[in-house]
């Protein structure tokens, strides 16, 4: 009887792995999922337990020039992936925007650590390592199962909006000089839901114009973009619109009136304060 039970995972496994891509099934951590998973695992598993532990008595890093390196590398690899990857896929005309199947065939057109080390722990947020983690797990499902055709929407618009993203990375970690030139942050988040807005809309589309697209890879491709939109609209809410909610009560607080009702000026600031209409800095 408990044979029967363990012979069950085993069968559905082996079922499961026989709808392998057959030109991916050799390439390396694509054979077993076994491999990625405890990648995955061991990503978690450092920057939620082992980066801090080891990291909780030890002054942060000085890794400023690594990170401007990493984001500059991380520009032109998401360039790259975008117009070559783009020129063979939707900036083509071999691919339909509406529909793409997959093809298996062979040929050639068919064919991507530092918030620990610097203590920055506030960083490593549910939506950073959610995002992380089920991009590379679902990144290898794409890549095993079924690469190319319509699966190549989601990483093409997204290596595009990592063009955008990690230059401003770089920008901001070239110093506090830079903060002036970065107030489009706000809008690099909206970027950011827009794309998976698109990416949901873009996947759906083989439910209603059949090119023989698996259905299954549809779930996959909305439930990640959906996923990510609840994720991101949570930390936009957060992040900004309670910013300013802070931002205008401390303002409204903070206003004085005279006898007559009439706004005078603000009573309080933060750093400053009022001596016969002038305002100073606290020492």
């Amino acid at each position: 009887m408990l044979s029967q039970y363990l012979k069950q995972p085993v069968y559905w496994y082996d079922w499961i792995m026989s709808k392998e891509d057959p030109r991916t099934s050799d390439w390396p951590l694509l054979g077993s999922p076994f491999p990625m998973l405890s990648i995955i695992a061991s990503y978690v598993y450092f920057v939620k337990v082992i980066g801090p532990a080891w990291m909780k008595n030890k002054k942060p890093y000085s890794v400023e020039r690594v990170v401007i390196v990493y984001n500059i590398v991380q520009v032109i690899l998401s360039a790259f992936f975008f117009f070559y990857g783009g020129r063979m896929t939707y900036l083509s005309t071999k691919y339909s925007w509406l529909c793409q199947p997959i093809s298996y065939a062979t040929d050639p057109e068919t064919m991507t650590i530092f918030f620990i080390l610097r203590k920055k722990f506030t960083h490593i947020s549910a939506l950073h390592v959610v995002h992380h983690s089920s991009v590379a797990w679902g990144i290898w499902i794409g890549m095993k199962f079924g690469a190319g055709g319509h699966n190549a929407f989601f990483p093409f618009i997204n290596c595009f909006v990592h063009m955008i993203m990690y230059a401003y990375y770089c920008l901001a970690a070239l110093g506090p000089h830079m903060k002036p030139y970065l107030w489009w942050k706000k809008y690099l988040t909206i970027m950011q839901m827009v794309q998976f807005v698109i990416a949901f809309i873009h996947g759906v589309l083989p439910l209603y114009f059949d090119c023989n697209f698996p259905h299954g890879f549809v779930y996959i491709i909305i439930g990640h973009a959906a996923l990510f939109l609840i994720m991101f609209f949570n930390f936009y809410r957060k992040a900004y619109q309670k910013n300013m909610s802070d931002k205008k009560r401390a303002e409204k607080d903070s206003t004085s009136y005279d006898d007559q009702g009439k706004e005078i000026g603000s009573s309080v600031t933060f750093n400053s304060f009022h001596e016969n209409g002038n305002v100073h800095k606290r020492q």
